[in-house]
């Protein structure tokens, strides 16, 4: 009983302080992702448009601790964040938390328009038809983008089943955070492609487009008119070719992902991973084209002007090269270092390239302002 009258006392505080806006404001980005749990802070706000990396800790979680976006260990997630949390010494309790996969959508819809309220319920009237889960069971949110060709306006919706938002958040107040923004994975990247593009997207109906290649799966992101026009998760990721290393060269997972991306201890990449890793690509290069052709199908918008790539997996020998020579545009990584500073006493260049290439959403994350 002491317990609970110690642990209501402290909500209480807790939510005082926030109604009240006093204490601590600071807030941390967390990333959860299939084999690292990533903490990053960052200080600066989009008035100013300048932002710095205070902090940043990425923790490996064991094989298997999330599996297809489920969490499969509680403990050892929550181990993981107490160490992050540790390592930052994140001087707040207060979270942004990124989401991603299967029961999670953001979709561009055009509304006819109105004042909030009726926008409101055109979404969630739209959000029904589409949605692969039951709205009831989900939450949605919506953010009016502007006024379209059409008279009516674009609005960027997102919606997460509650029961993941929910799992999230019980791990979280284990690990002695609070939760105080939920965003979705694509939209922490965008918030990064934003700030580093600038004016470079000021120009009406050019399409860029932004490839996420994460492990299990790669987020795949038309940008137009400074705003997400079209978005697709493919389920295809750099994890196929680590499970594929490992079951045809007889080593760990780790031993495998090493060979992906270093190779022997030459650094040289032998011919039969050669080979697995050009199998795996060849399946994620016929989706992408497959993704492409629909999107254009659908819109008649062949305005694609670039490509930019982020996540671990854009690291594998030859996705640059073959991503050119498919779309027939020039291809970048994203180097949210365009945008953020840091200091450059804290941090390696070796760390600083890590961030640059497998830390880029939970950047985007830790920009947001409360």
């Amino acid at each position: 009983m002491e317990m609970d009258s110690k642990k209501f006392l402290s909500g209480f505080i807790n939510s005082m302080k926030d109604t009240l806006k006093i204490g601590n404001r600071t807030i941390v980005g967390i990333d959860v992702g299939l084999s690292a749990i990533k903490i990053a802070q960052i200080e600066g706000n989009k008035e100013s448009n300048e932002f710095k990396l205070l902090s940043y800790a990425s923790i490996p979680l064991p094989e298997g601790a999330i599996i297809e976006d489920e969490i499969q260990n509680e403990e050892e997630i929550i181990d993981a964040l107490n160490k992050g949390l540790a390592k930052i010494k994140s001087p707040t309790d207060l979270v942004c938390l990124g989401v991603s996969g299967p029961n999670t959508v953001v979709r561009r819809l055009q509304l006819a328009g109105g004042t909030v309220e009726e926008i409101e319920d055109q979404v969630i009237w739209e959000a029904e038809q589409y949605l692969p889960f039951e709205i009831e069971e989900s939450s949605v949110s919506f953010h009016i983008m502007g006024e379209n060709e059409g008279g009516g306006v674009d609005v960027l919706v997102a919606a997460a089943k509650n029961t993941v938002l929910e799992q999230y958040k019980a791990i979280m107040e284990k690990a002695g955070l609070r939760i105080k923004i939920i965003d979705l994975g694509i939209i922490s990247v965008i918030n990064v492609f934003e700030l580093c593009m600038g004016d470079k997207l000021d120009e009406p109906g050019q399409s860029f487009l932004v490839v996420d290649l994460g492990a299990q799966k790669t987020e795949f992101i038309i940008y137009k008119n400074n705003m997400i026009v079209f978005s697709k998760e493919i389920a295809v990721g750099g994890i196929m070719i680590t499970e594929e290393i490992q079951r045809q060269m007889g080593v760990n997972y780790y031993e495998a992902e090493d060979l992906k991306i270093t190779g022997d201890e030459n650094g040289n990449l032998p011919e039969e991973i050669l080979e697995i890793i050009d199998d795996v690509i060849e399946a994620f290069f016929s989706e992408i084209k497959k993704t492409i052709d629909f999107y254009v199908s659908s819109t008649s918008d062949e305005s694609l002007v670039a490509c930019y790539v982020t996540g671990g997996s854009s690291l594998i020998p030859g996705i640059i090269e073959g991503l050119e020579a498919l779309l027939g545009v020039d291809v970048g990584v994203l180097n949210p270092f365009d945008g953020i500073g840091y200091n450059e006493k804290k941090f390696t260049e070796q760390e600083i390239s890590e961030i640059a290439y497998r830390g880029v959403t939970v950047l985007g994350l830790a920009m947001r302002e409360l």
